[in-house]
């Protein structure tokens, strides 16, 4: 019986592993050999499908080239920019970019923010069910999922954080809100509501290294 416990035991500490080894972002090119930058550096040789794992939660700058496959030791070429976006990564998912375009078409990428902010009886609704989450984490996960296709303007992004307790997490909900507030010229009244002063030198080193 402890034999088979124990081979349970190292069955599910192996699968933990190897999904822990799992997350990260994935950018595929499809037919269409890519070069991958992140935060300006070269992530890939000349390939079709990149995975960059081992990443902390945080926004990274993924840029994506059109290139030719190239014999080992040769210099990469660098052509058309097909996909150039700031990605939050929180650090326990699989963040998939998928790249559309070829080296003799309009470079097209999947991933291109037209959203709308929500009016404001969708706002309510929409608070009410983040207020209704039983934990913190689940708050943040359902923001994050509505930021999929969905802006926010600076006075919902604080109705928003009203309902965090701790500057911790409200410093997390506006690194992951702030890419898509719609009037950021105003966000310093967001920055406000920080309760402590190193929190709120937090957020403005974190918008300038954005904005670069």
């Amino acid at each position: 019986m402890r034999t088979i416990i124990l081979g349970i035991c190292l069955l599910i500490a192996n699968l933990s592993i190897k999904a822990q080894l799992a997350n990260g972002i994935r950018i595929d090119g499809g037919n269409t050999p890519i070069l991958v930058y992140m935060n300006g550096k070269q992530i890939c040789i000349p390939t079709h499908t990149c995975f960059i794992a081992n990443l902390t939660p945080q926004h990274y700058l993924i840029e994506v080239y059109e290139t030719r496959m190239t014999q080992r030791g040769q210099p990469s070429w660098k052509g058309k920019q097909l996909f150039r976006e700031r990605i939050y990564f929180n650090g326990n998912e699989i963040k998939e970019i998928q790249i559309k375009g070829s080296q003799s078409s309009k470079p097209h990428p999947i991933h291109n923010h037209h959203h709308h902010v929500m009016d404001a009886e969708l706002f309510n609704s929409f608070y009410q069910t983040v207020k209704e989450e039983s934990f913190e984490n689940k708050m943040i996960k359902a923001i994050e999922t509505a930021l999929i296709t969905t802006d926010f303007t600076c006075e919902q992004c604080e109705r928003l954080l009203d309902l965090f307790n701790f500057d911790s997490k409200k410093v997390e909900l506006m690194k992951l809100m702030y890419p898509q507030i719609v009037d950021k010229e105003a966000f310093f009244t967001v920055i406000n509501t920080l309760d402590f002063s190193s929190n709120k030198e937090e957020m403005k080193k974190f918008i300038k290294q954005y904005h670069k």
